[in-house]
């Protein structure tokens, strides 16, 4: 009898053993799902706990291998999608959209490219219901399961801007599966109100302001207008060059890195810029200082000029309201301070 027991024991350790080595790791059959940083237009202090909470619905579903994505979408745009996932590693993509009176959740899948999930859940209703976080909980599980249920039954949108999607092929699903045209006319509309207010990475600008320009004993100013280009290479530092056409017609560039400083407030940025003189426009004439007179020379065409600035920029839809503070050193001094408008394309 012991001997059978004996058996019996080492019978079903080896099983134990034997499953425990044969099953695959818990992330095989998993997709990896990156959780990006929630979007908030709202007074509610909610993104962190949003996306920490969209990270672990996700997990707990099983099907998905969930890691936090360290920087948000630079664009809506098809590119940038599959960019970022490339960058990542990842098939799919999510995030929390919180509006004052919506909340939504966003899916992006590798293998749909050009389209995309939503789902949405209104913060307000008639009943004068407290908007708390166990209110917004609550509809952050309403939106999340009615994603998962799109996802499941592959219910995705074209994204606003892509090429259409070929005709479906008539089959004895394709009909339950189709999208609802409602639903896909209000996904469409959130989707491009989202996109207009976030930043792509390239951007045109146009300021006005003075300058001040010192050289050889004489100092004068004019007004300065400028035309300007730029482009995020990392989340947080971009190039930027341009023209401004002030005493002297000039052009400039230089590198700029963004504060974390209020950003959704305002974009306060420090940079280095060069500058290069390529004419002259007017004469630099002004005070007359000891041993010069008016009619000193202009600065030399050709000069080169370097210096630091700080550059601020306050975010509106698409767009965004620009101003800057510059000095240059070189053969002489500029100071040129300039405020207009930038249009992120």
């Amino acid at each position: 009898m012991i001997n059978i027991l004996r058996t019996l024991k080492i019978l079903s350790l080896a099983w134990v053993l034997g499953c425990f080595l044969s099953s695959p790791p818990s992330h095989a059959g998993q997709k990896r799902l990156g959780i990006l940083p929630s979007t908030a237009q709202s007074n509610l202090k909610l993104a962190a706990p949003l996306r920490e909470a969209l990270g672990r619905v996700f997990k707990e579903t099983g099907h998905f291998e969930v890691f936090r994505a360290p920087q948000p979408l630079p664009s809506f745009s098809p590119s940038e999608i599959s960019k970022v996932m490339e960058e990542q590693n990842c098939e799919l993509l999510s995030f929390v959209f919180l509006e004052q009176a919506r909340l939504s959740i966003f899916l992006f899948d590798k293998d749909h490219d050009s389209q995309f999930l939503v789902s949405s859940r209104p913060l307000s209703d008639f009943s004068g219901t407290k908007i708390d976080f166990p209110f917004v909980e609550t509809r952050f599980r309403e939106a999340f399961t009615e994603v998962m249920r799109l996802y499941h039954e592959e219910q995705y949108q074209p994204l606003p801007g892509s090429q259409s999607e070929p005709p479906q092929v008539a089959t004895n699903t394709s009909f339950a599966n189709r999208p609802d045209p409602r639903l896909a006319a209000e996904s469409r509309a959130l989707f491009r109100e989202l996109s207009s207010q976030t930043d792509s990475s390239f951007r045109l600008g146009a300021q006005i302001g003075m300058a001040r320009f010192s050289s050889q004993g004489t100092t004068a100013s004019n007004v300065a207008f400028g035309l300007a280009a730029g482009y995020d290479l990392f989340p947080r530092f971009s190039l930027e060059a341009g023209f401004s056409l002030a005493s002297y017609l000039m052009a400039q560039g230089g590198i700029r890195y963004l504060l974390p400083f209020a950003e959704k407030q305002v974009k306060l940025s420090i940079g280095v810029e060069v500058a290069n003189v390529i004419s002259p426009i007017s004469q630099n004439v002004g005070y007359v200082s000891q041993g010069f007179s008016y009619e000193s020379p202009p600065i030399p065409r050709g000069s080169f000029f370097a210096g630091p600035g700080i550059f601020f920029e306050i975010p509106l839809l698409g767009a965004g309201l620009r101003g800057d503070l510059r000095m240059y050193f070189g053969n002489g001094t500029i100071l040129m301070g300039t405020y207009g408008f930038v249009y992120h394309i």
